[in-house]
C-alpha cells in the first residue's frame, strides 16, 4: 500500500488517479498507524514552505515522517514543495527549517540568476539531464534522459551534497536541481502525474525502484 499524505497542501487527485492507472494500491490519508503501515509515502506539496510545515507540524505529522524514514529505513518520494521541504532549510519569506531528510537550502530561482529577464514562477515544460553518477540510472536514464517534464515553481532546492543531485534542468541561466535522492528518499522539483506518459513512466519506474 502506499499512501499520499494527506496534510491540506497538495495536488491528491491527479496523484491517486496516476496510481490508479498503474493499478497499485494506494489511499490519501493523514492517519499516522496508516502511514507508518505504508510500503512508501508520498508528500504532495503546492504553495509556500513555511505553510507546508505549519500544516505538517498542526497535524502532528513531522515526527511520523521521521519515524518512517529514518528509523524505519522505507521509501518516500516529495514532489514539487514536497521535495522543497525534505531539505534543511528555506529562504522563502524568511528562514524555515525543514525535515532535513537531504541536506541543503531552498532560495529562489532569481536570486541565483545573473540573468535580469529571468521570469519567476519557472512554469514550462524542460528537458531533464541526469547526472552521470545517478543512483537511479540502471531504471530511468535510459529511458527518459532528455524527455521533458512539467515544472511550475519560484524556488528551487539545491543539495549541499553533490551525491544527491539525480537530475537538472536549464532555465534561462540556472541549473535547477529536477530530482534529488539521498537513500530511500526521493523528490522531484517538476509534476510527473501532470507530465504526461513520460511523467508516469518516471513515476511507475521510481516506485518499482524504491520498493525492491
Amino acid at each position: 500500500m502506499i499512501v499520499i499524505i494527506d496534510y491540506g497542501c497538495g495536488n491528491l487527485l491527479s496523484l491517486k488517479r496516476a496510481l490508479d492507472e498503474f493499478k497499485i494500491p494506494n489511499e490519501v490519508s493523514k492517519d499516522k498507524t496508516k502511514i507508518l503501515n505504508a510500503e512508501l509515502l508520498i508528500l504532495p506539496g503546492v504553495g509556500a514552505f513555511e505553510n507546508a510545515m505549519n500544516l505538517l507540524k498542526k497535524n502532528d505529522l513531522i515526527s511520523t515522517i521521521l519515524e518512517f524514514t529514518t528509523k524505519r529505513k522505507k521509501p518516500l518520494i516529495g514532489i514539487c514543495l514536497g521535495m522543497q521541504i525534505l531539505f534543511t532549510k528555506s529562504f522563502e519569506m524568511g528562514e524555515h527549517n525543514g525535515l532535513n531528510l537531504i541536506e541543503g537550502t531552498v532560495k529562489k530561482i532569481n536570486k541565483i540568476s545573473n540573468n535580469k529577464d529571468i521570469k519567476v514562477p519557472h512554469i514550462s515544460w524542460n528537458e531533464i539531464i541526469f547526472e552521470k553518477n545517478t543512483t537511479l540510472k540502471t531504471t530511468l536514464i535510459e529511458d527518459l534522459n532528455g524527455r521533458s517534464f512539467y515544472f511550475v515553481h519560484s524556488y528551487m532546492a539545491i543539495p549541499e551534497k553533490n551525491i544527491n543531485l539525480i537530475a537538472r534542468c536549464k532555465y534561462f541561466d540556472v541549473e535547477v536541481p529536477a530530482i534529488v535522492q539521498k537513500d530511500k528518499v526521493v523528490g522531484f522539483q517538476f509534476h510527473p502525474e501532470k507530465s504526461g506518459k513520460n511523467g508516469l513512466k518516471l513515476l511507475k519506474k521510481t516506485i518499482d525502484n524504491l520498493l525492491k
